[in-house]
């Protein structure tokens, strides 16, 4: 068991994992995707029966967890996600490093081939161009959620699941200062660890990059829960594992999923997408795609590809 465990966790070369068959690919692409489910599953359970140890039998905890329902299960979660996360670590952090595998065989870049050049680029260009990087990065994160999200109310798929308004209505009954946390920091460096950190990064080397893109974005889509989410969420998984690509760093991914999430987080607790008219609505949902597509070419221009 050790030694599987140990396997699991390894960072495998392109060339070890072309010797496996593919029921030993498939486990070791989603073995951290299931310790990850257990151990943030369990951790909720735990959380919940400590909590409700703390408020049984006390008017006043009682009261306040009435109160402040939606912000102790949001905050639950959210612990529950760290430990999660904290589960698959070592395999977060082989992955991100480049680590060795068995035998003192180099596993190579995140990168692969294209990486060095990547490297070089960035050593070369300067903090300047670092910056206006990131920062384009921030407008395609802004302009594709705010698009996204807009197109699909227009198209009507909001108000049609259950489950999403559901999952709605819970993140938004969290304390604002809170949820920005929540959803600008921990879900956004817990989610691309797992999705794009180990399950993007492993399938490029198992399979190949555009298989890696288009099922970890899946994934990624599906995790959300329900069926609106899952179309979003697989979109914007696309375009962060590209952005990942292109730029080469770890801080990409986390970026762009943050700043969707906390502008998107800002609009909605407001009602600010709610309270748009219809041809309002139609010309904001195309400048802000005609705008993501723009910086997505500025940034595949300006990163060498």
């Amino acid at each position: 068991m050790k030694n599987f465990w140990l396997r699991m966790n390894m960072r495998w070369s392109g060339e070890e994992l072309s010797r496996w068959g593919s029921f030993q690919k498939t486990v070791y692409l989603l073995w951290p995707l299931l310790i990850y489910f257990i151990v943030h599953d369990a951790a909720e359970i735990l959380l919940w029966a400590g909590a409700g140890t703390v408020f049984a039998g006390k008017e006043a905890t009682a009261g306040f967890l009435a109160q402040n329902y939606a912000t102790v299960r949001g905050v639950i979660n959210g612990l529950a996600i760290v430990f999660g996360v904290a589960s698959i670590w070592q395999a977060v952090k082989r992955e991100l490093a480049g680590g060795e595998g068995e035998g003192g065989k180099s596993g190579g870049n995140i990168h692969g081939e294209k990486a060095g050049a990547k490297d070089g680029m960035d050593s070369g260009s300067g903090l300047t161009a670092c910056v206006t990087r990131y920062c384009v990065v921030a407008a395609i994160a802004f302009l594709s959620a705010m698009g996204f999200n807009l197109l699909m109310n227009l198209l009507g798929l909001t108000g049609i699941s259950g489950s999403y308004k559901e999952t709605s209505q819970a993140q938004y009954g969290v304390n604002f200062i809170v949820g920005l946390f929540l959803y600008g920091a921990v879900s956004p460096i817990a989610e691309e660890a797992v999705f794009r950190g180990v399950i993007y990064n492993r399938m490029k080397r198992c399979f190949n990059y555009p298989v890696a893109l288009c099922v970890s974005a899946l994934l990624f889509g599906c995790y959300h829960g329900n069926a609106v989410q899952a179309v979003y969420g697989t979109i914007l998984g696309i375009l962060i594992a590209w952005c990942y690509e292109v730029c080469g760093s770890f801080f990409v991914p986390v970026l762009f999923h943050g700043v969707a999430n906390v502008s998107m987080y800002v609009m909605t607790y407001y009602g600010g997408l709610e309270n748009m008219s219809q041809p309002v609505s139609v010309g904001v949902t195309a400048a802000c795609l005609l705008g993501a597509a723009g910086f997505l070419l500025y940034l595949r221009k300006n990163a060498g590809e």
